[in-house]
C-alpha cells in the first residue's frame, strides 16, 4: 500500500509540475504545428471545461506563423468538441468562437497541412475580426470590425468595415447554409457600400454548391453603382471553379459597363495552371480613349479627337501553352471592318498576323503627308517578332489613296 500511495503521489506531483511548467501549452503547440505545418504559439496553458455533452477548450493568445509576421492570431479561441465523436476517435468541431482574430491572406497553409483535416464547425462565431488580403489589384483589401456567425445548417450573417485604396465603407453578407449531403448555400447576398454610395456593390447568388472540391454557381448576378463613374452589371451562368486544380468553366457570361462596354462570353474553359483554354466572345466598346483612361492606360495623341469612338468584335480565343490564337470573325473600328487571325507563341514571343481590312482611313490617327515630303511612320523596335500580312481593300490617308494594298512584315534578325 505504501508503494502504491507513493506512486500515486508521484503521478499527481508530476501532473502538477507538468501543468505549471506549461506542458499542456507545449503539447497543443506541437500538435497544431504538425497539423498546419506552421509555427504555433500560445500565450498560456489552454483552459478545459468538461461538460456532459461536450469538451470545451480555450486557447489564449494563439499565434500561427512567424513571430514577426504571423499569418493568423487571436486573443482567444474557444472550441467545443462533442464527446460522442471523441469516443469514436473523431475530432468534430461543434462550435468555434474567435475573439479578435487577425488573418493575413492569401495563405495556402491549409493545403500544406498533413493528416486528417478538421470537419467544418456546426457554428462559428467571430467577434471583432480582421482580414488583410494583399495584392488585390495592386493594393491591400482590409476587412475590419467583423462580427457575426456562420452556421453549417441555418442562416449565416457577417458584417464589418472595408478599406481599399482611398475608399472605405460597410459590408453585409447573408446566406442560408446546409452541409448535408454536400455543402450548399442559398440566397447568398453581399452588399458593399460607402457613405456616398450605400449600394456600391450588390451580389446575388441563388444557390452555391461545393462538390468534390469544385465550386458550382448556376447563376451569379452582380451590380456596381457609383455616382461619379456610373454603373456596371455582371451576369454569369453555370460557373464551375476548382481552385486546387486551377480550372474555370462558364457556360455564358455578360458584362456591361454603362453605355461604354458590352461583353459577352460563352463556352469558357480555362486551366490557368497549364495556360490552356478557349472561349467565344462578342464585345462592343464606345469611347475607347475614355475606357482606357478608366483602366489606367494611356493612348497616343491622335489626329482626329473623334477617333476610336466605337469598336465591335466577335470571335474566339484559344490558349495552349505556349501557343495562342485569336480568331476575329467580325471586327469594326471607326467604320473600318476587319477579319482574320492573330496567333503565335509568347515563349519565345512570336506573333503571326493574317488580317483583311475592307477600308482604312489613316487620317483619323496619323497626320496626313504633306506634298513633296515623304511621310515619316513611327519607328519599329529593333527586335521585331511580328510576321504576316495585312490586306487593305481601300486605304485613304489625306489626299493619298490606294486599293488592294498588302503590308507584309518579316521578323527582324536580332534575337531577344
Amino acid at each position: 500500500m505504501t508503494a502504491v500511495f507513493i506512486l500515486l503521489m508521484l503521478v499527481v506531483l508530476g501532473g502538477v509540475l507538468f501543468w505549471f511548467a506549461g506542458g499542456p501549452r507545449y503539447a497543443v503547440e506541437e500538435f497544431l504545428a504538425g497539423r498546419l505545418q506552421q509555427p504555433v504559439s500560445l500565450a498560456a496553458n489552454p483552459g478545459w471545461h468538461w461538460g456532459k455533452q461536450e469538451l470545451r477548450i480555450t486557447l489564449p493568445g494563439l499565434r500561427l506563423g512567424p513571430a514577426d509576421r504571423p499569418l493568423f492570431s487571436a486573443s482567444r479561441i474557444t472550441v467545443a468538441l462533442p464527446w460522442r465523436a471523441l469516443l469514436h476517435g473523431r475530432v468534430q468541431l461543434q462550435r468555434i468562437e474567435l475573439d479578435t482574430p487577425v488573418l493575413d491572406a492569401p495563405w495556402n497553409g491549409a493545403a500544406k497541412a498533413s493528416g486528417a483535416a478538421f470537419s467544418l464547425p456546426g457554428r462559428m462565431v467571430v467577434r471583432d475580426g480582421t482580414l488583410r488580403w494583399s495584392g488585390v489589384a495592386g493594393h491591400t483589401l482590409s476587412l475590419t470590425a467583423v462580427h457575426g456567425q456562420v452556421l453549417a445548417d441555418g442562416p449565416s450573417r457577417l458584417v464589418g468595415d472595408w478599406h481599399w485604396r482611398d475608399k472605405a465603407g460597410r459590408w453585409h453578407f447573408a446566406a442560408g447554409m446546409t452541409s448535408a449531403p454536400t455543402l450548399q448555400a442559398r440566397r447568398i447576398s453581399l452588399r458593399v457600400g460607402t457613405a456616398r454610395d450605400p449600394t456600391l456593390l450588390q451580389v446575388g447568388i441563388p444557390i452555391f454548391q461545393s462538390v468534390s472540391g469544385e465550386l458550382v454557381l448556376p447563376t451569379l448576378r452582380a451590380r456596381w453603382q457609383e455616382q461619379k463613374q456610373g454603373g456596371a452589371r455582371l451576369d454569369v451562368q453555370a460557373l464551375h471553379l476548382n481552385m486546387a486544380q486551377g480550372r474555370l468553366a462558364v457556360q455564358q457570361g455578360a458584362l456591361t459597363v454603362g453605355n461604354d462596354l458590352a461583353l459577352q462570353v460563352r463556352a469558357v474553359a480555362l486551366d490557368w495552371k497549364k495556360l490552356q483554354g478557349h472561349l467565344a466572345y462578342q464585345v462592343a466598346i464606345r469611347r475607347l480613349s475614355r475606357m482606357a483612361t478608366r483602366c489606367g492606360l494611356s493612348l497616343p495623341k491622335l489626329t482626329d479627337p473623334g477617333a476610336l469612338q466605337r469598336l465591335t468584335s466577335s470571335g474566339t480565343i484559344r490558349l495552349d501553352n505556349p501557343h495562342f490564337q485569336w480568331t476575329v470573325a467580325q471586327g469594326d473600328l471607326d467604320s473600318s471592318t476587319w477579319t482574320g487571325t492573330i496567333s503565335g507563341t509568347w515563349k519565345p514571343l512570336a506573333i503571326q498576323i493574317n488580317l483583311s481590312v475592307a477600308q482604312l482611313n489613316l487620317g483619323h490617327y496619323l497626320p496626313a503627308p504633306r506634298p513633296g515630303k515623304a511621310a515619316i511612320l513611327p519607328a519599329l523596335p529593333q527586335q521585331w517578332p511580328v510576321t504576316g500580312e495585312v490586306r487593305i481593300a481601300q486605304l485613304r490617308w489625306g489626299k493619298f489613296s490606294a486599293q488592294n494594298l498588302v503590308i507584309r512584315s518579316a521578323a527582324s534578325a536580332a534575337q531577344p
